[in-house]
């Protein structure tokens, strides 16, 4: 269902909510009334249904999953809009399995809409003209809640009505779905290009041969998945093992998926300055910018996206009782863009000034923040960690998950907010993003049952540190003295007259090859450290590749062990994320990139001097489980090691920011049999 138009009236699901309405309202209890139009903690946490894969399942009986038009509810006082959803709800089922039980399920996209035909993206994709001189920065109005295209504003009097993406209002549902974090062959594991039209079905199998984690499903559709996504088009994964069973964690009512989104809002016309009426439906409201290309041509580019209203599980800021005791948060950011760092404060008797910084701890505007008990992380991406780390913040950035576990105990009475306080402010005005994610409300009382159970001191035996010692690898106590490096380089914006970010994948020059005048990287060899300036080797690299459709040039054998040298040049903070298997770090460094000046990063040459040997970072606790995506921050240096063991085929490595990924921030790589590798040309990036 569209907004409202000339050729469509409003009907009682279209009833809108104003933000005069909100702000009069009798508010309920614990609701609190926002300055983006919309209260906050109208609605109670959903839990999405769950789907359980029963032990000793038949690989070959599939369960069917729909992406489906459903009718969904994103706040109390919106109206139900349509939106593109797995068996039509946000999130989509939790599907769940124990370890070794495999799971067939059949992908069928029925993205159809009333009339039979392919549904049209439910939301319209619109873009901010870049700033005028005077006017507020594009990305405070893309950030301001509302607005809608120009389609809708035929009068065209509203500043807040702007030019929809060409192509945007014919697109169509072309879907593939990737189970992020599965240890799974290439055919099964969610290739963008193997896009399923409407009406169509892929049948995939999931071996599952994995430690319990936290996964999820999401489209990875080429080129649009940012779109796909947007609409609706995510889930959880869990699976389940023994161990994760003997460790009694709090299960049931007490483990609780928390998948966080943020989204910007559809508003009607104004009939006045300053009303804000929203439609329900959801506003893909990019920012865009004008880059420098090619001899000095404008090039017309977006921000990625991201918006006004932090989501759980499909609701605007929710709220969710709970008892004084221990609870399992499953926590996934599924934000295109955003990164989180999540802490828990104390708001029962807050009285904070809107547009307090959430990370306020001096006191400047006469507030400070009360954060409370720790959050205790017991696992990541892919698996349980050795033993619980107690955390105040928890930075989570797209893609990524932690299991963690809080302990409500002393809270009783209390009334406590999840907050991103990263750029974010409490009670934030037009423009800014708000810190609040969710609300919980801790009960009085508990039972006996409830209070004496605490965290395992040991939570995963099998757990090994990965280390790179001299030439070797040490995983726990097995050496491994064969191993490969590949090397990647994330751009700033800019180079070849391109306005987005790149991803260039590498290769190293041997001490005979010339320099090339352009894209050349050189830098210090961290392992000659210890030698004299004069002495020490310097590495040369250029890119063998820059586009996703670029020839494939990386080709493991299956069982190999490999580093991924990720070098980060520039640009904003990237969730590197790769298929098919699970890394740890294993080293940190860091460049000061506005220091290096004009020996750093140059669009148009590359590393203009050679970059020194990085500063060490320390790797946390949290850093040291077993993950698939990790947040690469500017001028790191990252070194992440994993075995490419127990899957065969082509799969992809990208930048998790959708819109970067879309926009070609993504390459493939191919795992084969080891005995196939003797009369395959290509190869890794290099073996020790």
């Amino acid at each position: 269902m569209s907004a409202p138009t000339a050729d469509r009236p409003a009907t009682e699901l279209d009833v809108p909510i104003t933000a005069k309405a909100a702000a009069d309202a009798t508010p309920d209890d614990n609701v609190v009334t926002s300055r983006l139009g919309l209260r906050k903690f109208r609605d109670e946490l959903p839990i999405p249904k769950v789907i359980t894969i029963p032990a000793g399942a038949d690989e070959h009986c599939a369960i069917s999953i729909r992406a489906q038009v459903g009718r969904h509810r994103f706040h109390r006082d919106l109206p139900k809009t349509d939106v593109w959803a797995y068996e039509g709800q946000i999130p989509g089922p939790t599907i769940e399995v124990e370890r070794d039980t495999p799971a067939a399920i059949d992908w069928v996209n029925d993205l159809f809409n009333d009339d039979g035909q392919p549904a049209t993206l439910p939301y319209d994709v619109v873009r901010v003209p870049p700033t005028t001189t005077g006017a507020p920065p594009t990305t405070t109005t893309a950030m301001t809640p509302g607005g809608r295209a120009v389609k809708l504003d035929p009068a065209g009097s509203a500043a807040d009505s702007f030019p929809a993406l060409a192509g945007t209002d014919d697109l169509t549902g072309a879907t593939v779905v990737h189970l992020h974090g599965a240890l799974t062959n290439g055919h099964n594991d969610g290739w963008s290009h193997n896009v399923t039209m409407t009406g169509g079905r892929t049948r995939v199998l999931y071996p599952n041969g994995q430690e319990s984690a936290t996964l999820w499903y999401h489209d990875h559709a080429m080129a649009v998945t940012r779109f796909n996504v947007y609409a609706g088009l995510a889930g959880f994964y869990l699976l389940r093992d023994t161990n994760e069973a003997s460790l009694t964690l709090p299960s049931g009512p007490y483990e609780l998926p928390l998948m966080i989104t943020d989204r910007n809002f559809e508003t009607y016309v104004p009939k006045q300055p300053g009303e804000t009426s929203f439609t329900g439906r959801p506003l893909y409201k990019q920012a865009g910018v004008v880059a420098v290309g090619a001899e000095g041509a404008p090039v017309d580019t977006e921000i990625p996206v991201s918006g006004p209203f932090n989501l759980v599980n499909g609701k605007v800021w929710p709220t969710k009782k709970v008892k004084p005791r221990w609870y399992r948060l499953r926590i996934l950011n599924a934000c295109s863009t955003r990164t989180l760092t999540l802490a828990v404060h104390d708001t029962t008797d807050e009285s904070a000034p809107p547009n307090s910084p959430a990370n306020n701890a001096d006191a400047s505007n006469g507030f400070v923040p009360v954060r409370v008990t720790p959050m205790t992380v017991i696992g990541t991406d892919g698996g349980l960690l050795p033993a619980p780390i107690p955390v105040s913040t928890l930075e989570v950035g797209p893609a990524e998950r932690y299991d963690v576990l809080i302990d409500f105990r002393s809270l009783a009475g209390k009334t406590l907010e999840l907050r991103n306080e990263q750029n974010a402010f409490i009670n934030a005005d037009q423009g800014r993003a708000d810190a609040t994610i969710m609300q919980f409300v801790v009960g009085k009382t508990a039972s006996p049952t409830d209070t004496h159970w605490e965290p395992p001191v040991e939570l995963n035996p099998d757990y090994r540190r990965y280390l790179h010692v001299g030439t070797d690898l040490q995983v726990g106590s097995q050496t491994i003295h064969s191993h490969e490096h590949f090397w990647v380089a994330l751009i700033p914006p800019g180079p070849g007259g391109g306005g987005h970010p790149e991803l260039w994948e590498l290769r190293q020059l041997d001490s005979k090859e010339p320099s090339p005048g352009k894209d050349l990287i050189k830098l210090i060899d961290p392992r000659d450290k210890d030698l004299p300036p004069a002495e020490q080797t310097v590495l040369r690299f250029v890119p063998t590749a820059k586009l996703f459709d670029d020839a494939n040039s990386i080709v493991f054998a299956e069982g190999s062990w490999a580093v991924w040298n990720i070098l980060h040049l520039g640009g904003p903070p990237h969730p590197f994320h790769i298929h098919m298997t699970q890394f740890q770090m294993i080293e940190r460094g860091q460049w000061d990139l506005a220091a290096l000046g004009d020996d750093g990063w140059n669009a148009d040459n590359g590393t203009t001097g050679v970059l020194p040997i990085p500063a060490d970072s320390a790797i946390t606790p949290t850093h040291q489980g077993m993950k698939d995506t990790y947040l690469i921050k500017p001028g790191e240096w990252v070194k992440v090691l994993g075995d490419f063991t127990g899957a065969t085929g082509s799969f992809m490595y990208h930048c998790h920011i959708l819109d970067h990924e879309d926009h070609t921030m993504m390459r493939p790589f191919v795992v084969l049999p080891r005995e196939v590798m003797a009369f395959h040309k290509a190869h890794g990036g290099g073996h020790h």
